[in-house]
C-alpha cells in the first residue's frame, strides 16, 4: 500500500535523528533503521496495529521509545507524526 506523510514527519525525524546521532556516532542511523522497518511492515500489514481514537493506529518502535501515528485511507496510509512515548503534547 502507498504510504504518505504529514508535512511535520520530517521534521519530527531529523530532531530525533540528531539528538541520537548527537548521543552516540551511528545511533542515528540506528533509528532510521528502525523507521523504515516501522514504515515497511504498515506497508505491508497496515492494519497489524489495532486502531485508536479518530480512527488512527499506532505503530510501536521495537528499539527506541517512539511511535508512529497513521491513518489509513482507501488508497493509502498517512503517517501523521513520529512521537516520543514519553513527551507530552503540551
Amino acid at each position: 500500500m502507498k504510504v504518505v506523510y504529514h508535512k511535520f514527519v520530517q521534521k519530527d525525524l531529523d530532531d530525533a535523528w540528531c539528538y541520537y546521532e548527537d548521543t552516540t556516532e551511528g545511533l542515528g542511523d540506528r533509528f532510521f533503521d528502525e523507521f523504515l522497518t516501522v514504515i515497511d511492515t504498515i506497508q505491508r500489514y497496515p492494519r497489524h496495529w489495532p486502531p485508536t481514537d479518530k480512527g488512527r493506529r499506532a505503530a510501536q518502535f521495537c528499539r527506541f521509545p517512539y511511535k508512529l501515528l497513521y491513518r489509513i485511507e482507501p488508497e493509502r496510509v498517512k503517517v501523521l507524526v513520529v512521537r516520543h512515548q514519553k513527551r507530552s503534547l503540551a
